[in-house]
């Protein structure tokens, strides 16, 4: 993997700014299941897009009120990772990442477009699991 994972991306192609939370519990980490375009179900990290007149936390933090009726504590930020979409909305996202602590309880809302939220073992996710999301999660410290 190249040290500097923007320089992949060109000034010409267009990507939409995310923000992702980090959530963990012990060794565990918090998932959320989704839908593509198609409706097949996938599970990622809990967050999603940031709008224009956001800071990337902002958007973290309404993004996981909408889905997840939660508060959380961003700690850290971790490197971006880069997705590329299967649906026509937005060809490629760059993940903010952020280790976030918990702050209130998490009550995934349906409506948000949220399937299921679980706490998962790094070495029991479930197959859907978005491949940059096992790879980040292979790479995390859970003792920090």
């Amino acid at each position: 993997m190249p040290s500097n994972p923007d320089s992949r991306v060109s000034a010409a192609t267009a990507y939409r700014e995310s923000a992702k939370a980090l959530l963990t519990a012990g060794e565990r980490v918090l998932l959320v299941a989704e839908r593509h375009s198609d409706g097949t179900p996938f599970w990622t990290l809990p967050g999603g897009g940031v709008d224009a007149d956001e800071t990337p936390t902002e958007g973290l933090a309404r993004e996981l009120r909408e889905e997840l009726g939660c508060s959380v504590a961003v700690r850290s930020e971790l490197p971006p990772l880069w997705y590329a979409h299967t649906g026509p909305e937005h060809d490629v996202s760059r993940w903010r990442v952020y280790r976030c602590q918990q702050q209130s309880t998490i009550d995934p809302d349906l409506r948000a477009g949220i399937v299921d939220a679980r706490w998962v073992r790094p070495d029991e996710l479930p197959p859907e699991t978005l491949l940059h999301v096992r790879y980040l999660l292979d790479s995390v410290d859970y003792s920090l």
